[in-house]
């Protein structure tokens, strides 16, 4: 049915539009500022467009791995506008380390990566924070110094749940273990999925060897409550718990959850012969602040609680000799904790923004290259998505709620037509494709890179877009993803049905005031498009329509 009406529609060469044109900003368009050949988002993608200049071969939207010849964040950025200058970096987040010696240990602390995976590169990747290939790149820096490391991660690798997250989770778990990660906690969206899938992803060969840890949950008595580890010469000994408030949040029947108070003190005896005891509590800070206070004996206590930038510097926490950390979130930076053999100052603590000054990894382009083809085999079927009707859709009409595709709005609205197909937008899914690894597979980019899908809960619509090759009507950001489906108007438009025009005009009008702050946004949120809310205006005049 689906296929059937597009072909109608287009064969007919239906005349008007479902479309005043998308093209001014309210999806996302389809190249990073300052991004080449880079790959997409594991989240959202969206980004300020840049007026009604073609998007050139080389340069892609929404990169979650640059190729290993990517150029530098400032070269990228003086060539895409050489008018604006040149992105640094070192001058945006500051030099790290500086007056440190050699540690005895260097202790990298990390948490709530919340699925994102890699930086989108839709707001450009020079602009943009975090992604395990940075993160990895960041560890192999260190360890080209010369310095002892180890790591540490209070959990949340993932934001949703589903099939899509479990396959995230996998991959992530794979990533931590890559990057040589001694414990990492669980978040309450982690214990939200298939207990199978969880323990398939975390499990060592016994259960004493996985990664993962955690004092109050059990799975299968498949995850080891403590991690004692020596790195430096220095005995860790970590535990890890989920707080009272994100167990409730996680309602799996497979899952069992203990009070967090009560499993610390069973397993504290084995910590003592540690030299640093470390508690990951994937906890308010709150919470996190009174298990301290009730277990003095942790040296760290790193929480998920917090804002979304860590501190500075970890808060002292009173009445005990413990440090509070807070991580910030989407794994945007990493706190590392540097041990001394020196009494006046043991320990120092540095804020790391996963920027643009670290390159990306061979390893975890290829885990992520190896993500995409996960998704790609398992398609929106398997991937448990289910069409559902657009909200327009009417019971008995046949044309409500279906999407007809930007090129049949070309012979009525023509001017606004020419600014659509000289901007990103409708390049969109194109630029998907040609990143390494292509991306229109992947549910979280395609849901604002082609027209029918619902972009913030990555879903389609039921005459939605399906492929390349099944809808390429629907491929790019079309106008119907902001005016809204526009069979409808089209065929009423066509059979000169004057009962119908006037109304399904209306319906589809959409005014600049709507757009700006509840059409566009969907897309150009603050993942993707940070600085959109202060440019609304620039945008606008920059494809005015």
């Amino acid at each position: 049915m689906k296929n059937n009406l597009l072909d109608r529609i287009s064969t007919a060469g239906l005349w008007l539009a479902a479309c005043l044109l998308f093209a001014f900003g309210c999806n996302s368009p389809t190249t990073p500022a300052g991004s080449t050949a880079s790959a997409a988002s594991l989240a959202r993608q969206g980004q300020s467009p840049a007026g009604d200049r073609k998007v050139a071969d080389d340069q892609v939207a929404g990169a979650e791995i640059a190729p290993a010849n990517r150029a530098s964040a400032a070269a990228t950025s003086k060539n895409e506008n050489a008018s604006k200058p040149a992105f640094d970096p070192i001058l945006e987040n500051g030099k790290f380390f500086e007056g440190w010696p050699k540690p005895k240990l260097a202790l990298v602390i990390s948490g709530r990566q919340e699925g994102y995976l890699e930086p989108c590169g839709c707001a450009g990747l020079e602009n943009q924070k975090g992604g395990f290939s940075r993160r990895h790149a960041f560890f192999k820096e260190l360890q080209a110094k010369g310095w002892p490391l180890a790591a540490v991660d209070v959990g949340g690798l993932v934001r949703r749940f589903g099939r899509q997250a479990e396959v995230q989770f996998g991959a992530s778990a794979e990533a931590l273990k890559t990057m040589g990660y001694s414990a990492v906690g669980f978040g309450s969206d982690d214990l939200r999925l298939s207990a199978g899938e969880i323990v398939a992803a975390v499990a060592g060969a016994q259960p004493n060897d996985s990664i993962f840890v955690s004092a109050n949950v059990n799975l299968f008595d498949s995850i080891p409550k403590v991690r004692l580890v020596e790195a430096g010469g220095i005995k860790l000994g970590i535990s890890a718990v989920l707080g009272k408030s994100f167990q409730q949040q996680v309602n799996n029947a497979e899952v069992e959850i203990r009070p967090a108070g009560e499993s610390l003190k069973k397993v504290l005896p084995d910590l003592s012969a540690c030299d640093v005891r470390i508690l990951l509590a994937h906890a308010s800070s709150e919470e996190a602040t009174a298990l301290a206070k009730q277990f003095p004996e942790f040296d760290l206590v790193v929480s998920a609680g917090g804002g979304d930038i860590p501190h500075y510097e970890p808060r002292k926490i009173e009445g005990t000799k413990s440090r509070l950390i807070e991580v910030g979130h989407k794994g945007m930076y990493v706190i590392v904790a540097g041990f001394y053999d020196d009494p006046k100052r043991p320990i120092r603590f540095q804020r790391v923004a996963l920027d643009s000054r670290f390159e990306d990894t061979l390893e975890m382009k290829q885990l992520m290259a190896s993500y995409q083809e996960q998704l790609q085999q398992l398609g929106w079927e398997g991937l448990g998505l289910r069409r559902v009707p657009a909200p327009q859709a009417k019971k008995g009409d046949t044309w409500a709620g279906q999407f007809s595709g930007a090129a049949s709005c070309k012979a009525c609205h023509q001017s606004a037509w020419d600014v659509w197909t000289n901007s990103k937008h409708a390049h969109a899914t194109e630029t998907l494709t040609k990143v390494d690894p292509p991306r229109q597979f992947d549910p979280e980019c395609i849901s604002c890179h082609a027209t029918g899908w619902n972009p913030s809960e990555f879903f389609p619509y039921t005459s939605g877009f399906d492929s390349l090759e099944k809808t390429p009507l629907l491929t790019g950001n079309g106008c119907e993803n902001c005016h809204g489906p526009g069979a409808a108007h089209v065929a009423a438009e066509k059979a000169s049905d004057e009962a119908k025009r006037v109304p399904l005009r209306e319906l589809l009008h959409l005014t600049w005031e709507q757009a700006k702050t509840d059409t566009c946004v969907k897309c150009h949120d603050l993942d993707n498009s940070p600085e959109f809310s202060k440019n609304v205006e620039k945008y606008w005049s920059e494809i005015e329509h």
